[in-house]
């Protein structure tokens, strides 16, 4: 219940945080976000003080939920500062997230075992809290918002109809069912693996390394589909080919029922490795998928406000996983054993592989583009028209591609569209000269 209690918070307010991250701004979000963790966590390792029984339980719960909804705060805020500060790489760099992420999940152990045998129950926890409050206040001077708000208007929070309208695109319920189904493996991994070791007599050690096999191999696996799917705009392909490569990984884990094989140490490690390979792309180009498709096919424009929107709808994932996978781990080895659990899951990554195939060719043949990928703007373009935007000057003419484009009256088209951003306003000229 207590576990659970972490996860609900954080899909709660996953929501809530991504909604109201364009009004508050990411930096007051990111900080208190990390305060409220950071509290929390200083509080719980306090809870050996407190009266036992039911006392012991709420206390718990709270600061559990307490912790959840911040972390959900600042994730959200953080994943749409990454992609606004490198909108040309976004699935590398939600990747390298992950990859930072994964360091700290392996570093997390080991030091909090350290800080256990220190200092007793209490240390680890007031210590972790105490280095994640003073992030928060670094961040104060490091998170920049200059550019939340590129707008004129006044900053409002998200819309139902925004949510509705990009949850109508495939590429959204996509990365959600990606995602979430990745957390959800994760959390079956996590919570039955120890059970499954103990029939090999592993030293604990053993185990730990066995363990590891997952972590390293989706910290290097991460920024490289990140990578590949900035570079070669197949985002599906790469969902298809990471959700194929989990389908082998739970057939060795199990194994599998069909199969004539019996549970040996390096068949869950090679597993394991795979599990770990296979999850990069699900979660890398997701985001990146959700973005594209956010752009292209939904018509949103590159501003902060929709990485706000990717943002929330891909945290939001992520706790719902795990709070799926919490659930049902436990009641499918008790019921259905390692095997044919295994199998199921299997199965679900397979139909999810003909899913992303299907995404894939929907998306490409027959959901119509309603804008243009922004990357094929030329930078200098919109570094000219920002200078003229800033120093309040016409322009009188531009080359473009050896095109004379007139701007004499850029002055009087920009007084009447001045809710649109620079990249839009130079969209509207370009248009209207003709350039694409």
């Amino acid at each position: 219940m207590v576990f659970g209690a972490y996860s609900v918070s954080q899909v709660i307010f996953s929501v809530i945080s991504g909604k109201f991250l364009t009004k508050i701004g990411c930096k007051f979000i990111i900080v208190s976000g990390l305060f409220l963790t950071g509290g929390a966590t200083v509080l719980f390792g306090c809870l050996e003080k407190s009266p036992g029984g039911k006392v012991f339980l709420i206390l718990s719960i709270l600061i559990r939920m307490v912790e959840g909804a911040g972390f959900a705060a600042y994730l959200t805020s953080v994943l749409a500062v990454v992609v606004k500060t490198f909108p040309e790489n976004p699935g590398y760099y939600v990747g390298l997230t992950e990859t930072i992420i994964t360091v700290g999940m392996i570093a997390g152990p080991p030091a909090g075992s350290f800080l256990y045998l220190l200092g007793g129950y209490h240390t680890p926890f007031v210590v972790f809290g105490t280095l994640i409050m003073l992030t928060a206040s670094a961040s104060v001077w490091t998170v920049n918002t200059s550019s939340d708000n590129q707008s004129r208007e006044k900053p409002s929070a998200l819309t139902v109809q925004e949510y509705l309208h990009i949850l109508k695109l495939p590429a959204t319920i996509l990365s959600i069912l990606c995602v979430t189904l990745n957390v959800v493996a994760d959390a079956f991994i996590l919570i039955t693996l120890s059970d499954h070791l103990q029939q090999f007599s592993l030293h604990p050690l053993e185990v730990g390394c066995v363990y590891l096999c997952l972590f390293i191999s989706y910290a290097f696996s991460s920024p490289i589909a990140g990578r590949l799917a900035d570079k070669l705009k197949l985002e599906y392909i790469l969902q298809c080919v990471g959700s194929l490569v989990l389908v082998v990984s739970f057939m060795l884990i199990g194994p599998v029922a069909f199969l004539p094989l019996s549970p040996k140490v390096w068949l869950v490690t090679v597993g394991l490795l795979l599990k770990g390979f296979g999850a990069g792309p699900l979660i890398s180009c997701s985001y990146s998928a959700c973005l594209r498709s956010a752009r292209q096919k939904g018509g949103l424009p590159e501003n902060f406000r929709t990485y706000s929107l990717v943002s929330s709808i891909v945290s939001f994932s992520i706790p719902l996983g795990n709070l799926i996978g919490g659930f049902t781990a436990g009641v499918m080895l008790e019921e259905l054993g390692m095997s044919w659990s295994t199998t199921i899951h299997a199965f679900v990554f397979a139909s999810l592989a003909v899913a992303c195939l299907f995404v894939h060719f929907f998306d490409k043949l027959i959901l119509p583009t309603k804008e243009k990928d922004p990357t094929e703007h030329t930078p200098l373009y919109i570094s000219i028209l920002d200078e003229k935007i800033r120093n309040g000057k016409p322009t009188s003419q531009l080359n473009c591609h050896d095109k004379e484009l007139d701007y004499q009256n850029f002055d009087e088209l920009s007084n009447d569209a001045t809710q649109q951003t620079a990249n839009e306003l130079l969209e509207t000229l370009l248009k209207s000269q003709g350039v694409y």
